[in-house]
């Protein structure tokens, strides 16, 4: 087993639309050892209040195997401004860098492209959230 389950306070389920942005989807998010459990713990309690829409933290076996934690946060679509909520409540909770968004019809079919960065919602050539 790669992923613990997925926590979602609502129901979550992912969605294979016939494009990327009409797929759920969701940020990657990397923590190095030794910090998963205090972000892990901002990232759950944000899903258990209903803040985010689901999280799924890696097993000690995809930690082996990528030499860090990882964690999924969910978005009911991957259109510009729910993805960019999402990240919005990442950024409040602390999570900061560069991360990656990918589409889960991407990983249905086994694209390792990623369809946002945060950079594409952050800095001042772009609009704020």
């Amino acid at each position: 087993m790669l992923w613990y389950p997925t926590l979602s306070k609502h129901g979550f389920r992912s969605i294979i639309g016939d494009t990327d942005q009409a797929s759920t989807g969701k940020w990657l998010v990397s923590i190095q050892v030794p910090d998963i459990g205090q972000l892990w713990e901002e990232i759950e309690d944000a899903a258990v209040e209903g803040k985010l829409l689901a999280v799924k933290k890696s097993t000690q076996l995809l930690k082996k195997q990528i030499g860090h934690d990882l964690v999924c946060v969910y978005c009911s679509s991957s259109d510009e401004a729910t993805v960019a909520e999402t990240l919005a409540i990442l950024r409040e909770i602390g999570i900061d860098g560069d991360l990656r968004y990918k589409s889960d019809l991407a990983t249905f079919k086994w694209r390792d492209e990623y369809l946002y960065s945060s950079n594409d919602f952050e800095g001042p050539q772009l609009k704020p959230f």
